[in-house]
């Protein structure tokens, strides 16, 4: 039985988007360590948005979970979130802002603009768990 659950893994593409090296080694050890049944995970870490589509990432067929920081010098969250919002296929594209931008304004514009979730740096490891769970879980 285990063995067949194991092949009908779907692959969950998880890329973290963040110019921190810091934050982006914190973000796979967490991602590393927790378990989505349904989902084989497929980790990358990019250092901005412009590394991140020149990958083509995105071309991978399956789920695609994002963490976006929202301040990058070469193309930030936001300008990730305004070209992903125009791909054609992108219900299977989920997003998770984890920025320092904690204006009213900047929340709203990125939710706007499909964001699943936000939240601000500093952050909890526990409620970054807890958020993303809710969103991979909501993916089914």
């Amino acid at each position: 039985m285990g063995l067949i659950n194991e092949i009908t893994k779907k692959t969950l593409f998880i890329s973290v988007i963040d110019d921190d090296a810091i934050i982006r080694t914190i973000l796979m050890r967490i991602l590393k360590v927790m378990d989505f049944n349904h989902y084989e995970l497929n980790l990358e870490a990019f250092e901005d948005g412009l590394q991140f589509f020149e990958s083509k990432r995105l071309a991978e067929k399956g789920d695609h979970f994002l963490i976006l920081d929202g301040v990058m010098p070469v193309m930030d969250g936001i300008e990730i979130l305004q070209k992903v919002k125009k791909i054609e296929n992108r219900r299977n594209i989920h997003v998770l802002m984890l920025t320092g931008r904690k204006s009213e304004t900047d929340i709203e514009r990125a939710l706007k603009l499909g964001a699943d979730d936000y939240m601000t740096k500093p952050f909890s490891i526990k409620e970054l768990q807890s958020r993303i769970e809710r969103l991979i879980k909501g993916m089914k």
